[in-house]
């Protein structure tokens, strides 16, 4: 990811020797059981751009942390119409994304202090640079109908 373009872009909006740290979220919603009411986790997951790709996509190499769960709990329908419940989803999944990355904002803003591999305190600026997801939850962050193509329609 540091050989990418936007990566010297942004550096050279930094102030001199403050440093980009891009962080990668990825979610994806998981079937934990069948056998009691098909439980489900919708964990977050975070790592940093900067670690070599063959590392970071190693479970053994730990180059990932948990930060969260979203809520899986259903909501109850009611009289409300297919579409306004998964603009419900849409939403709370919304609201619990921004709320996870709000600490993000003024640390990506001002940066902050940390203490690199080889001693030394540097100001980091972390930048939200990817977040990975599979189809349906790129539908969703992006408030797509599923099943459907942008660039077909």
């Amino acid at each position: 990811m540091w050989t990418g373009k936007w990566w010297s872009f942004i550096q050279t909006k930094l102030p001199a020797g403050h440093t980009l740290a891009p962080l990668i979220f990825s979610t994806d919603k998981t079937q934990l059981t069948q056998f009691s009411g098909s439980r489900q986790a919708y964990p977050v997951y975070l790592t940093l751009g900067n670690i070599p790709n063959r590392l970071r996509r190693k479970p053994s190499a730990m180059a990932s942390i948990l930060v969260a769960y979203l809520p899986v709990d259903k909501m109850s329908k009611g009289r409300i119409s297919k579409r306004d419940m998964g603009s419900r989803y849409q939403r709370l999944f919304h609201a619990a994304m921004a709320h996870i990355m709000e600490p993000l904002k003024e640390a990506g803003q001002n940066g902050v202090e940390m203490t690199s591999g080889d001693g030394a305190v540097r100001m980091v600026h972390p930048v939200l640079a990817s977040y990975v997801a599979d189809y349906p939850e790129q539908c969703l962050v992006t408030c797509a109908k599923y099943g459907t193509c942008p660039k077909c329609r």
